[in-house]
């Protein structure tokens, strides 16, 4: 955000007002779409699809659904399913990984979750440099079939040294599909359409993946099938899925819109088109490190990331803690398993409701701010409830688990939707994520072993903690945003280097 000379928007409203010409084909949205630069027309002042037939949009919005979102949520479906199998390898079969690697001797389990995220955080960025220099389809599925290969590989381990190691491998591969699938999802949308698009891809991974505990409840019944144990099954299986779907995505996974093989090139001017009337930034501009230095210097991406790590503290706690808290509740094993699942699912429906709700009404805090509240609500509700009200503290963790899960890709969004230009894009992306890493490290470290039985009081009181702490940026940014758009609006300043930019809170 920098500070210039005043706009005349009573000049720009008088020649392009609120109600702007129709366009009646591609060719005049061109040229309108360069005299509203030209003129710094405010957004608001005309609608993405303005003079585009409705229908012919409705059809390549759906086109470009198909072939964006459902490789991506797959990839990252299997990617969750990998990263948090450790917790289910671990409970199965009455914790016999527990004591074939010495899982049970101090804080070894702990580090093992935690030491996932310091790779992960510390290439996020590098890793989208790498994804436009080499592409989605090679730099995303390249990876998801290394990862896969790696996870083949905890089958055959033979102490808890060599599981740390190859959960450090496996957080390097992983790094790079969660930050680029957030950039090109960007890349393809408008701002009105990035909530539910995110919301798509992430509940499409999370709810194919809250199946993913009564898979590997399957899995570990074959304990002892060619001398392994049930858990090494898990992972090895999970494995060749992983293979399975990194190849997948040779085939299925597509470039960024100047390059998708699936438009035509009307198409894609179209899509140019839409992005440049929203925010201005259809055009590459590379990351560099002068660009890298000027971004990391702003405060607004920080406090998008403090606001992630909160959410993902709480997602990545019950990943990895949730069978143990479950049998804590006094579910068996075998439950404690089985009704991991049912929490991870339920969300879907209400999510994109809410995402929807976003996204149509441009009010971002308020959905941020009541996943996050019902996240401290049902966290108090399964940890500190009486032993003897089992439904009710189980359902706490579907409103826990719900309020998490939901804010994830909201989060995403509103971060997306508070920037301009594609380098600022990406940088932000893996920024965001590299936060939520600091999350899963969090979990690892605040959720200590030796206060399993006591139901983790450092964890959870911490997780309370960060989320009323989110309810509060949120609110925050919510009058920051509405002033600063007032400002612009009287010309006063300039937002993200774009005269027609406003923020949505």
């Amino acid at each position: 955000m920098t500070t210039q000379q005043p706009i005349r928007n009573d000049v720009v409203e008088e020649k392009y007002p609120a109600d702007i010409k129709h366009i009646d084909s591609l060719e005049d949205a061109r040229d309108t779409d360069s005299e509203l630069k030209d003129n710094a027309v405010r957004p608001s002042h005309v609608d993405v699809d303005d003079g585009f037939d409705p229908k012919v949009m409705k059809r390549l919005v759906r086109k470009i659904d198909l072939h964006v979102i459902p490789i991506l949520a797959l990839m990252y479906c299997i990617s969750l399913i990998d990263r948090t199998n450790l917790s289910m390898a671990r409970a199965a079969n009455n914790k016999a990984m527990n004591k074939e690697l010495g899982l049970d001797v101090g804080n070894r389990y702990s580090l093992a979750t935690m030491i996932f995220f310091i790779p992960y955080i510390i290439l996020e960025i590098p890793s989208q440099i790498g994804l436009r220099a080499f592409g989605p389809k090679i730099w995303l599925s390249l990876s998801c079939l290394l990862w896969g290969v790696v996870m083949m590989c905890f089958g055959f381990l033979q102490n808890w040294q060599g599981l740390v190691g190859l959960r450090a491998l496996l957080g390097a591969f992983e790094s790079t599909l969660f930050p680029g699938a957030a950039y090109l999802i960007a890349c393809w949308y408008p701002r009105k359409q990035m909530a539910t698009r995110n919301t798509a891809f992430y509940f499409g991974s999370t709810a194919v993946g809250g199946l993913s505990s009564i898979l590997a409840w399957g899995i570990s019944q074959m304990h002892g099938t060619a001398g392994k144990s049930g858990w090494r099954w898990i992972f090895i299986l999970e494995g060749i899925m992983t293979v399975f779907i990194g190849v997948l995505g040779f085939i299925f996974m597509h470039e960024f819109p100047d390059r998708a093989k699936f438009l035509t090139p009307e198409e894609k001017e179209i899509v140019r088109i839409r992005i440049d009337r929203d925010r201005g930034d259809a055009t590459h501009d590379p990351l560099t490190l002068k660009k890298i230095g000027k971004y990391a210097i702003e405060v607004k991406p920080w406090i998008f990331g403090i606001m992630f790590t909160a959410t993902t503290l709480s997602a990545y706690s019950m990943a990895y803690f949730l069978p143990t808290i479950l049998q804590g509740m006094g579910f068996s094993n075998m439950l404690s398993q089985v009704l991991y699942a049912p929490p991870k699912i339920w969300a879907v429906v209400p999510g994109m409701f809410l995402a929807y709700w976003c996204d149509k009404t441009r009010q971002r805090a308020v959905g941020v701010m009541f996943n996050a509240l019902l996240l401290v609500i049902g966290t108090i509700m399964f940890s500190q409830l009486e032993n003897s009200k089992k439904e009710a503290r189980y359902a706490g963790v579907f409103l826990a688990f719900g309020g998490a899960t939901m804010n994830v890709p909201l989060i995403i969004a509103w971060t997306q939707t508070s920037i301009r230009s594609q380098s600022k894009r990406a940088f932000t992306a893996a920024l965001l994520v590299a936060w939520g890493g600091i999350g899963g490290i969090l979990a690892g470290v605040l959720f200590i072993e030796k206060e399993a039985k006591r139901g983790y009081p450092t964890g959870i009181w911490s997780t309370v903690a960060l989320n009323i702490l989110v309810i509060i940026c949120a609110g925050g940014f919510k009058l920051w945003f509405m002033y600063q758009n007032r400002r612009a609006d009287r010309g006063e300043i300039i937002l993200e280097d774009h005269p027609g930019f406003r923020y949505q809170a």
